[in-house]
């Protein structure tokens, strides 16, 4: 019997969360002795080494993805495969619009796409958002199989994309929990104060993560905290302005992007999370992985079917820096138990996660 053959489409794989997850399931499909293809417009990313070397990669070497169309097509149409995955958002709504060509030559192939975000969230905070809406209602019913990644995403791509619940499926994303414990684990140096309570805060510096609001914690926390910041983007200029007006120099850290961010995790003594909106908080899951407890604003995209209050984490109102450092302090009084926030995210085990994207489309395949 011919293997299965999945083709997963990304536009890049820098460490962003859809990046992470694409990198994950692809690794685990070739497990599942699938033949697993790869196409990547721009190949440029850290979580190349994380790859297979059985994955197939098609490089389209283009600087936008809307110029690397015809190459897509052209390596779809070649290599006609059971499954086409996207999982960001530009490269799966210029799909979306070419699916019913694609499909008058891929009768047997089925299309799949991933929501990564919540969308009536990001057409406040995203310039041209409102445009892709738009096309989206017009486009997104091309694709056999709609996913969102929680309860709450699904409910609102009902509303914004005016499409019935019954055809999208709710899967959570996936967990290479070994990959994450082996990591965390490794011998690495890390460069916390040991005699501070040790705060992480892990994301690209974006304006919608708020990473400013958590600056204004640390004067009301004092100086037996310090606030660890990993990643990199756009805010870090305005954000070590702040750190310079609120003269918290010495108890804040920027330390830009790591290749293993899961050591700081399990150093850590809280994890934060302090953005405007989510679509699946990977970084919460990541640090419950590491045996962390996780603070978080009750933003959209983060609530009580990721973060058990007093289990895994706790939430607070959506932007309230007052009720987040009351939370600080009192779960940094408490005797957390790891062996639960470990167990939380059992669910998102990769095998399990995986299993539940075969028993979609064995129909079809």
């Amino acid at each position: 019997m011919a293997r299965k053959k999945i083709i997963f489409l990304i536009h890049e794989l820098s460490m962003g969360g859809a990046q992470r997850v694409t990198s994950t399931l692809a690794n685990e499909f070739v497990q599942k002795n699938y033949e697993v293809h790869l196409v990547l417009f721009t190949k440029k990313g850290e979580l190349f080494e994380t790859l297979n070397k059985r994955i197939i990669l098609h490089d389209l070497n283009v600087k936008k993805v809307s110029l690397g169309i015809p190459q897509m097509m052209k390596v779809l149409l070649s290599e006609k495969p059971d499954i086409v995955f996207s999982l960001i958002t530009h490269v799966t709504l210029l799909l979306a619009i070419f699916i019913p060509f694609l499909k008058f030559f891929l009768k047997k192939t089925t299309f799949l796409m991933r929501e990564v975000s919540i969308p009536s969230q990001r057409v406040k905070y995203i310039k041209k958002e409102k445009q892709k809406t738009f096309l989206y209602k017009r486009f997104i019913l091309n694709f056999d199989y709609i996913i969102a990644q929680s309860n709450f995403m699904k409910e609102d791509m009902v509303k914004t994309y005016n499409i019935k619940e019954e055809r999208i499926t709710v899967i959570n994303n996936p967990l290479n929990l070994q990959n994450i414990h082996d990591k965390a684990e490794k011998k690495e140096s890390v460069p916390f104060n040991s005699f501070k309570t040790n705060l992480l805060a892990t994301g690209r510096l974006g304006p919608e993560k708020r990473f400013d609001k958590l600056l204004e914690l640390i004067p009301i926390l004092g100086e037996d905290y310090h606030l660890n910041i990993i990643g990199e983007g756009v805010e870090r200029n305005n954000l070590e302005k702040k750190i310079e007006a609120l003269n918290i120099e010495n108890q804040v850290t920027l330390h830009g992007e790591k290749k293993n961010p899961y050591v700081y995790m399990k150093k850590a003594d809280i994890a934060l999370l302090s953005s405007e909106y989510e679509g699946y908080p990977n970084v919460l899951l990541e640090a419950n992985a590491c045996g962390t407890f996780a603070i978080a604003f009750a933003c959209p995209g983060v609530n009580e079917e990721i973060i058990q209050n007093g289990v895994n984490g706790y939430l607070v109102e959506n932007g309230n820096i007052e009720e987040m450092a009351i939370a600080i302090v009192k779960y940094n009084n408490q005797k957390k138990n790891h062996m639960e926030i470990l167990k939380s995210v059992e669910r998102y085990k990769v095998q399990v996660i995986v299993k539940k994207y075969q028993d979609l489309w064995e129909d079809r395949v």
